[in-house]
């Protein structure tokens, strides 16, 4: 179903569209525009007449370009685009580049999870060269095979693009039910979303909630995998709203394997760079020696917040020892991490055995759900304020773990069954 012409049933993204910028509304529309036969408006056409189609598609393009110069509002735009210029719906090319903006402007629209790629090989070598190796990510290669697995499984469109803020590759795979034989495609069986980083250590997805979009699991760890090197998808108890937190917590990078207190050993904070001027680093020490010089705050009140400091990660380049005013009092602390990094949401069963008075034992489950813009760095909060014991913490309430799920059995993490 590889169509890019085919047409959505009219209405089908219209509250999608609501939700867009008027500024990505006139992006759309001029890019559609300029996209060839299979995005162009439902005007009527006439035949063999090319000239007519030109100048009637460059006076569609100048009413967007005037509602951008004039800040037309977005009801006026969205109007003109379902009403008047696409009035028998859009293409199926067309909606992909809908959900694809709509992603992009509420990045907290969808819940994303980690995948670990394992890589096995069939091949048995004495060679020494011959290693395990992640294999190389190649977008059209990629896109190629997984539409041959699929093709004879399940009807499917795929489209591929650069996500525009993060280093990502971001794959949308619409599935249907059956081949229609008309303009019309069959009964929707979902949209599947997958990212993929520069190394695919991980690879992040929508989670995997149906029987379609576990032939689409299967396909993807076939298309992954190389002659040689097999490629299987190990679930990790890491789920997210934010792609950006994800890339931060499961990429080849020093952040995502410094995590916690670990972080300042990413960011410098500890051990300068080799590379680093010596003039520079003379000036950071200066700066650090003048600020513990004109320090006169209370002693235990400063190694408390170095404690917490230590637990959740210092903020780079900013002493935390600052939070308090000269009366002693927590001011409000700043994001241990930054907003690209934020879980939105972690959950832990509590599974703890106790015995009772005459010796029998017994195992109450307790739920610990924590949600807000920034889990971490709210519990890092609290503990500033004194509401959170700094010394006691599990590494799994401070972001150490770098995980938003998981059971704790008698104070010990386990990641969770699949």
């Amino acid at each position: 179903m590889q169509d890019d012409s085919v047409l959505m049933p009219f209405g089908s993204h219209n509250s999608m569209l609501s939700h867009l910028s008027r500024d990505a509304l006139i992006w759309l529309a001029l890019k559609w525009l300029d996209s060839g036969p299979l995005c162009l408006p439902h005007f009527e056409r006439v035949i063999d007449d090319e000239n007519f189609t030109l100048q009637r598609l460059e006076e569609i393009r100048q009413i967007y370009i005037r509602y951008r110069e004039q800040n037309s509002s977005k009801r006026v735009v969205a109007e003109r685009m379902l009403y008047v210029d696409w009035t028998r719906g859009f293409s199926i090319q067309q909606t992909a580049d809908i959900e694809f903006q709509h992603l992009f402007e509420r990045p907290n629209s969808l819940k994303w999870t980690a995948s670990k790629v394992l890589v096995s090989s069939s091949k048995r070598s004495s060679d020494p060269d011959q290693i395990d190796r992640l294999p190389t990510f190649h977008v059209p290669a990629f896109t190629k095979t997984l539409k041959k697995s699929l093709r004879p499984l399940i009807n499917n469109h795929i489209h591929i693009t650069q996500h525009p803020s993060v280093p990502l590759v971001v794959l949308r795979l619409y599935i249907c039910a059956r081949r229609s034989s008309s303009r019309n495609v069959g009964k929707a069986r979902g949209t599947f979303f997958c990212a993929f980083p520069t190394s695919p250590s991980h690879i992040f997805h929508t989670p995997f909630t149906n029987p379609y979009q576990k032939i689409i699991r299967q396909c993807i760890e076939t298309s992954l995998s190389v002659s040689g090197l097999q490629v299987t998808l190990q679930p990790t108890s890491l789920t997210s709203k934010s792609l950006a937190a994800l890339v931060h917590l499961r990429t080849s990078s020093r952040d995502s394997t410094a995590l916690g207190g670990w972080r300042v050993y990413a960011t410098d904070g500890v051990d300068q760079s080799p590379l680093a001027s010596s003039e520079l680093v003379l000036h950071e020490m200066l700066d650090r020696a003048t600020k513990q010089a004109i320090e006169n705050k209370d002693e235990r009140e400063r190694k408390r917040l170095k404690i917490i400091d230590s637990r959740f990660g210092a903020v780079v380049g900013n002493n935390s020892t600052d939070e308090v005013d000269e009366s002693d009092k927590p001011r409000e602390a700043t994001p241990m991490l930054d907003d690209d990094s934020a879980l939105t949401r972690v959950e832990f069963r509590l599974e703890n055995e106790y015995r009772g008075e005459f010796g029998e034992s017994f195992l109450p489950k307790v739920r610990i759900l924590i949600e807000g813009t920034h889990v971490f760095s709210g519990l890092r909060q609290m503990a500033i304020k004194g509401l959170i014991d700094e010394r006691n913490m599990p590494a799994w309430v401070t972001g150490e773990l770098g995980v938003s799920a998981g059971i704790i059995l008698n104070g010990q993490y386990t990641p969770l069954k699949d």
